[in-house]
């Protein structure tokens, strides 16, 4: 009798993501003279580029997604939950969506649980603000 480890691709997901997140493709595609990335963000890493013009990867690079239209990176298939949104995402919608994105939109692909954590989302929402034109060179002056 052959005994088969079973686990759902979520579930291996989410018990590989952290070791795997510093040899991800998106942590080499950040460079040694990037700014050290906060440890609420490392996760985000594993699937989104967040370089401008960055790749598609698993998601839609995280490049000026403070103030972006919601479903709207060229090449990125998103679900229909999230092009039904509409909208921009600003800080407050971010937050909503960060501490669940199930909930915020049912039906969505993303596969991450959510940052429960008040303090852990406010992290990664100052990280995020900084992904767009000019924000990099004022946060590192």
């Amino acid at each position: 009798m052959h005994t088969h480890l079973r686990l759902s691709l979520p579930a291996l997901y989410g018990a590989l993501a952290l070791p795997l997140i510093a040899g991800s493709p998106c942590r080499a595609l950040a460079g040694e003279d990037e700014p050290e990335v906060p440890d609420p963000v490392e996760v985000c890493l594993s699937c989104h580029a967040v370089e401008p013009g960055g790749p598609v990867l698993e998601g839609p690079t995280l490049w000026g997604v403070v103030g972006r239209a919601v479903a709207s990176v060229p090449g990125f298939d998103y679900s229909p939950a999230l092009r039904a949104l509409g909208g921009v995402w600003d800080r407050a919608r971010l937050d909503r969506w960060l501490a669940d994105p199930k909930v915020y939109a049912p039906g969505t692909l993303m596969d991450m649980g959510g940052v429960r954590n008040a303090a852990d989302r406010k992290i990664v929402l100052d990280y995020l603000e900084t992904l767009a034109p000019g924000k990099q060179a004022a946060k590192d002056d």
